[in-house]
């Protein structure tokens, strides 16, 4: 009696089990489905809010403009926070269904191995009788046919489970290279979201800043602005000087050859100007020369290195030149350069970064009339960051950088 509550409770309570293995997994599906359509909802938002702060950039240099833009700022990367929390969100249930899918390929796999073990074990017995025993054996020639095809059937069913069983282990080792790479993305998306946060508070400080100096006031803040705009054209003709003077130092032969390719581009972005004596530099700079490459997305947007390299130094000019700004060295001889920083990545100086990671973000910090990034591609040899009254200026003798990218 007990042999027969078994034989009718153990399928029974493997179905059930079976049946919460698999609502699980269902429930896990629905949850990523409906962060993945609040993902897109957020995405929408963004788009919404990018095009709000291009307006808002576009009106007059006013003290209530240029708080209102301030704000933008703050609504935009606030959105970003949440996009990002998301992401982070809808990241740790697909590893959590992997996971799953995971524990239920394993036992796939243990049970495939005892099911080959067993057939194994039923060939290894009947190896063991001659031909002439298994015809004595049976009473007829049917039975010993039947036998036979027993026998090759067998063989077939354990060809076939080990096919299955080589298909199980591939897959289970792309689904487990799978979660590592999704524990990668959620590593570097938990570093984004610190960082983002850090950037709010940075403009907020920044809106509470600008009321100290101005007591709210229109005419202290054009006083302010044009105090800041005289002294920012100055440090614009002596950053021109000394680097005019650097550029004679180049040795030619020590560059490596210009080529598309050799950098990535470091902002998904457009280029609102390019290198050398633009329409727009000989508006804003006296000497009419603009030393790197204009990329402009949205304020906050993540800003990846160019290629594989070192952190060289990290610093800023504060409201002047480069603002915010951090400089990686290369193995080819060059230096890439990106200014205008809202904030930086987790690193430090001397850390090595690779191709693509997220080193900074972008912003509209030091000399600069709108959100965008500068890039800069600097001769490594005659790279050197001085100390100013208004903080760390770097200097070298600089390269189209698109002539590498």
């Amino acid at each position: 009696m007990k042999k027969i509550l078994l034989f009718i409770l153990i399928p029974l309570i493997l179905f059930q089990i079976g049946i919460v293995e698999a609502s699980t997994i269902d429930d896990l599906r629905e949850e990523i489905r409906q962060k993945e359509l609040e993902i897109k909802e957020l995405q929408e938002k963004a788009a919404m809010y990018k095009q709000d702060l291009s307006v808002t950039r576009d009106k007059k240099n006013t003290l209530q403009n240029q708080i209102d833009l301030i704000e933008g700022r703050i609504r935009k990367l606030q959105n970003d926070i949440y996009l990002t929390s998301a992401k982070i969100s809808n990241a740790s249930l697909q590893i959590e269904e992997l996971s799953l899918d995971i524990g239920e390929k394993e036992n796939e796999i243990d049970k495939r191995k005892d099911s080959i073990a067993s057939a194994i074990r039923a060939l290894y017995e009947y190896d063991n009788e001659s031909l002439m025993e298994i015809v004595l054996a049976k009473d007829n020639l049917s039975d010993f046919l039947n036998q036979v095809r027993y026998l090759e059937s067998l063989q077939e069913g354990i060809q076939k489970e080990l096919t299955e069983l080589v298909s199980l282990k591939e897959s289970l080792q792309s689904q487990k290279e799978t979660v590592e790479d999704k524990r990668s993305q959620l590593y570097v998306l938990n570093n984004q979201l610190y960082n983002q946060k850090q950037i709010v508070n940075s403009e907020k400080q920044q809106k509470d800043s600008l009321l100290r100096e101005t007591k709210g006031q229109e005419r202290q803040y054009q006083s302010l602005l044009d105090d800041v705009l005289k002294k920012q054209q100055e440090i614009q003709q002596d950053i021109y000087e000394l680097e005019d003077k650097l550029k004679m130092t180049i040795n030619p032969d020590a560059l490596p050859e210009a080529r598309s390719g050799v950098l990535s581009w470091p902002l998904d972005g457009i280029l609102t100007q390019n290198y050398g004596i633009t329409p727009y530099s000989k508006r804003l700079y006296a000497s009419g020369f603009h030393n790197g490459i204009d990329i402009a997305s949205s304020y906050g947007e993540p800003i990846r290195a160019a290629r594989d390299g070192k952190i060289l130094a990290i610093g800023s000019c504060g409201r002047y030149a480069y603002g915010n700004w951090i400089a990686v060295s290369h193995d080819n001889g060059l230096i890439t350069f990106y200014a205008h920083l809202s904030g930086y990545g987790s690193f430090g100086v001397g850390d090595n970064v690779s191709r693509g990671t997220i080193i900074a973000y972008e912003g509209n910090t030091g000399y600069s009339t709108g959100a965008h990034l500068h890039f800069g591609v600097y001769v490594t040899e005659t790279f050197r960051v001085e100390d100013r009254w208004y903080g760390q200026l770097p200097l070298g003798a600089h390269l189209n950088p698109m002539d590498y990218l």
